[in-house]
């Protein structure tokens, strides 16, 4: 066995042993303390809102549009209009990609987006409700609606930060300094170069997963010491947030969970046994009204092919080591001294007989850091996002790390022979470290006052580009969009198109969508994953006539080149948006590829056609099939139509004759 079971207290807490950090009587003013942290906090998460009237930008409707800030709300926007009509986040969506199911898997980080624009509705008032549900926004509106309950819902969850850091402490067996300690690391870890790059990039659900994990592992400790409601309580509460927030990141908690189950299992009683699954079996029936779907449509992804994109650097540390990832000198400090600090606190718990708390979490910082690397030098991981990897491994070193510090403080008043003189010595060497890395600090004293805002709002160039399409594009076909590959935190407004134009895409919604209904997609001088010099005409024909493609705007200059040469183009406009780009509109075509009809109208709610005449009996429309698709007069039969090349058939309505109108709808089957 690791160790000795702890005494308790008559409150449930551990007590004080040789083998515990040193436990000062808790002050009133540690509370005031962490208080200030979750203030300072505050102040940080409003400069992301910008320097001039941050409140003001906080709760207006421009949106977020660095990183995949806008994908995660427009997702919102359709997951929280689903749950609210069906209960199910999942939802049909054909306004890009020719129809494609949104699903929690493909974009699972717009989960948060879902829960904040929920709420949202339920406080909203009943204009301000019919405005969300409008899918087509009017050409008036320079805004989607809902943008602000999006802005607000990131704020807390910023501001949650060092209250999940200070439950995780106290769960661990800390006390309040330490705890304050450890929250205000794991606060500057989150305003480092690591966590401002996961915030830039939109991936709160990473964020508030990890620290959901971090929290039940903490508490999974707790639980293992001194077995109460309060520590069930809390173990149910994370692994709810956590599978809710990145079930991928759950799941690789759960082999760590499981090590540390062995290991302290043997000493307990069944019914110790049964309360600790319960909490599992709660957390995932909590979530099991969206992760059904998560399982059901895994199929949808495209596989990684590892060997296909197997490259390795001549120099790996080197190239590790310059990453852009671990940013400044001053954020590679920070992440050496709690890496270091943490290994220090796991050496010492593994001493003193806390064995299996030391695997816990030095096996969980181990692991995040050897996927962070190994997103650095393997393309299938970093495509996975594995290098944002690196703010988990932080938090999960800070607690290791601050059980260090207290067994520092502790020597050091040994040392001094007592508490007082302990405190005055403290106090010299922490003064000597500051002066010793004062190059370090300085940047650090400038960070904490505030932080770079994000991009807020369409910019002007984005404007111009939607006037263009409001004024020389019409609902009656698709625009084909060229995509970039491009890092995670860069400026991307285009998800938001279908809301502010009322436009159906190929593409514009993600480059790296790693779905099979991606397949019809324009991206980095590829069309359909074959170089765009290497189509004929016919070929282009052929393809535009399928997805319907009624104007195309590229960007790369043999994209460019091939659409002005081609004899399927009408005319070309520049984008007059300061970067290289042409509006190119191409021969009218139809919805309807066999059979005639229109398209009156369609969103994630429902799709209508009126004066359908079928074609020996069949019409076949430019819109992806998905299982589950019903039509209403139920006369109206709803087949696949296959497709040699993209792996997704389109549909087909078997009807005997002319039907006035039918109306489409997406059930889960």
């Amino acid at each position: 066995m690791d160790r000795q079971i702890k005494p308790v207290s008559g409150n449930g807490e551990p007590l004080v042993d040789l083998a515990a950090p040193p436990k000062p009587k808790d002050s009133p003013v540690w509370y005031l303390v962490g208080l200030g942290l979750i203030v300072w906090q505050g102040w940080m998460t409003l400069t992301l809102f910008g320097p001039d009237h941050p409140w003001q930008r906080l709760c207006d409707d421009q949106p977020i549009v660095s990183g995949r800030h806008a994908l995660h709300f427009y997702h919102g926007t359709l997951g929280a209009q689903s749950l609210r009509d069906r209960g199910r986040l999942s939802c049909y969506d054909p306004a890009f990609q020719a129809g494609y199911p949104k699903t929690p898997v493909f974009d699972s980080g717009s989960r948060p987006a879902e829960l904040f624009l929920t709420v949202w509705h339920a406080f909203a008032t009943g204009e301000e409700r019919d405005g969300l549900h409008q899918q087509k926004r009017s050409v008036d509106r320079e805004a989607p609606n809902g943008t602000a309950a999006y802005k607000i819902g990131l704020a807390i969850c910023c501001c949650l930060v060092p209250v999940l850091l200070v439950l995780a402490s106290r769960g661990f067996g800390l006390n309040w300094g330490l705890s304050c300690a450890a929250a205000a690391m794991g606060q500057l870890a989150w305003w480092s170069n690591p966590g401002r790059i996961l915030l830039e990039a939109g991936d709160l659900d990473l964020a508030i997963g990890a620290l959901a994990g971090l929290v039940s592992i903490a508490w999974l400790v707790r639980f293992d010491r001194a077995p109460d409601l309060i520590s069930w309580l809390v173990l149910l509460f994370a692994g709810c947030l956590g599978w809710f927030a990145h079930p991928l990141f759950s799941m690789l908690l759960l082999p760590l969970s499981l090590i540390y189950y062995l290991s302290v299992g043997a000493r307990h009683r069944l019914g110790w046994h049964l309360a600790l699954s319960g909490t599992l079996i709660g957390a995932l029936a909590g979530n099991c009204f969206w992760l059904i779907d998560w399982f059901s449509y895994w199929w949808i992804r495209i596989p990684l092919r590892p060997l296909d994109d197997f490259s390795w650097p001549q120099q790996p540390w080197p190239h590790i080591w310059s990453a852009g990832l671990w940013g400044e000198p001053a954020d590679r400090a920070l992440a050496l001294t709690l890496l270091v600090a943490g290994a220090l606190g796991v050496w010492i718990l593994n001493e003193t007989k806390q064995r299996a708390a030391a695997r816990l979490l030095g096996l969980g910082a181990v692991a995040f850091l050897a996927l962070t690397v190994g997103g650095l030098l393997w393309r299938p991981l970093s495509r996975l996002g594995c290098e944002q990897l690196v703010l988990p491994a932080l938090w999960f070193a800070t607690l290791p790390a601050m059980h260090a510090l207290g067994m520092v403080i502790q020597l050091v008043e040994r040392l001094a022979g007592n508490p007082a003189r302990g405190a005055v010595v403290g106090c010299w060497l922490v003064v000597v470290a500051m002066v010793g890395g004062r190059h370090y600090i300085s940047p650090w004293a400038e960070r904490c006052i505030r932080t770079s805002p994000l991009q807020i709002g369409l910019s002007e160039d984005d404007q111009v580009v939607i006037e263009a399409l409001r004024t020389q594009t019409s609902s009656e076909a698709r625009i084909l969009w060229e995509d970039q590959v491009e890092p995670r935190d860069v400026l991307r407004s285009s998800p938001l198109l279908p809301l502010l134009t009322g436009r159906a895409f190929v593409g514009g919604l993600d480059p790296e969508a790693c779905i099979e209904h991606s397949y019809p997609s324009l991206v980095d001088q590829a069309l359909a994953g074959r170089s765009i010099r290497l189509w004929t005409s016919g070929e282009l024909e052929e393809f535009c006539r399928r997805y319907n493609i009624g104007w195309a705007i590229c960007r790369s200059s043999a994209a460019i080149e091939r659409f002005r040469g081609w004899e399927g183009t009408i005319r070309s406009v520049p984008l007059a948006d300061g970067r290289q780009g042409r509006l190119f509109t191409l021969k009218p075509r139809s919805y309807f590829l066999k059979g005639k009809g229109r398209l009156l109208s369609a969103d994630s709610r429902r799709i209508t056609l009126a004066d359908v005449v079928p074609e020996d009996g069949k019409v076949v429309l430019s819109l992806h099939y998905q299982a589950g698709i019903q039509a209403s007069p139920s006369r109206v039969l709803v087949e696949r139509e296959t497709d040699p090349y993209d792996p997704i058939p389109l549909i087909r309505l078997c009807l005997s004759g002319s039907v006035a109108r039918i109306t489409l709808t997406w059930e889960e089957p």
